[in-house]
């Protein structure tokens, strides 16, 4: 399996990480669980994930995101570039904005739906191979994303929705079929893309 498929579950419920690795490896992922930040902290060190899945409330503070935020911190520090996709339980709104602070990619509210879980995971593997692509043609260290986090967590999920596309658009000099391909979506999906963030082709109208 590719190492690019390889995704880490952390989260203190048996259950659930049950049920999210069942769904995960169903779909062709192949998912390391850990039950702690210090269980998590100490396979990060040893193996690359390209995605995180986090449970932000777990003991001995599973009550607070304490324990997350740790995770997501040390992620910072060690300047790792996996795409951290934080599981809210109470307070998701406070919980998420706090996550996207210290570097988290996308949030998903508890009960998760498979679909839902799968298309987070889709997006943030996309983010993922784009940045890798970046570093190698331009040496970009990171990909940051220019939203002020007063804007809220919409503003931020469209900048690094719109970045992306213009990016690609770029890269393809504004070929819609072949953006769709990259990005896994439908031609007509793209134009809606193009339309929402009113972006156009400098040298002559797109198609």
């Amino acid at each position: 399996m590719s190492a690019n498929q390889q995704i880490l579950l952390v989260d203190d419920d048996p259950a659930l990480r049950g049920m999210l690795s069942f769904s995960l490896e169903l779909a062709g992922y192949n998912v390391t669980e850990a039950s702690s930040r210090t269980v998590a902290i100490n396979v990060l060190k040893s193996e690359l994930f390209p995605v995180v899945l986090l449970d932000m409330g777990m003991p001995p503070n599973e009550h607070t995101p304490e324990e997350g935020v740790a995770v997501l911190s040390w992620l910072q520090q060690q300047q790792l570039a996996s795409k951290v996709i934080v599981l809210t339980g109470q307070h998701a709104d406070d919980t998420a904005y706090l996550a996207l602070k210290h570097g988290a990619f996308d949030f998903l509210e508890k009960p998760i739906s498979s679909e839902v879980l799968l298309l987070s995971v889709k997006r943030a593997l996309l983010f993922y191979a784009q940045e890798g692509a970046l570093k190698q043609k331009e040496g970009v260290q990171k990909f940051q994303l220019d939203a002020s986090l007063g804007e809220g967590v919409k503003s931020i999920r469209n900048q690094a929705e719109e970045k992306l596309v213009r990016q690609v658009l770029s890269d393809t000099e504004f070929n819609v079929h072949e953006t769709a391909r990259r990005l896994g979506l439908k031609r007509e999906n793209v134009y809606y893309l193009i339309k929402k963030y009113h972006l156009q082709r400098v040298d002559k109208p797109y198609e």
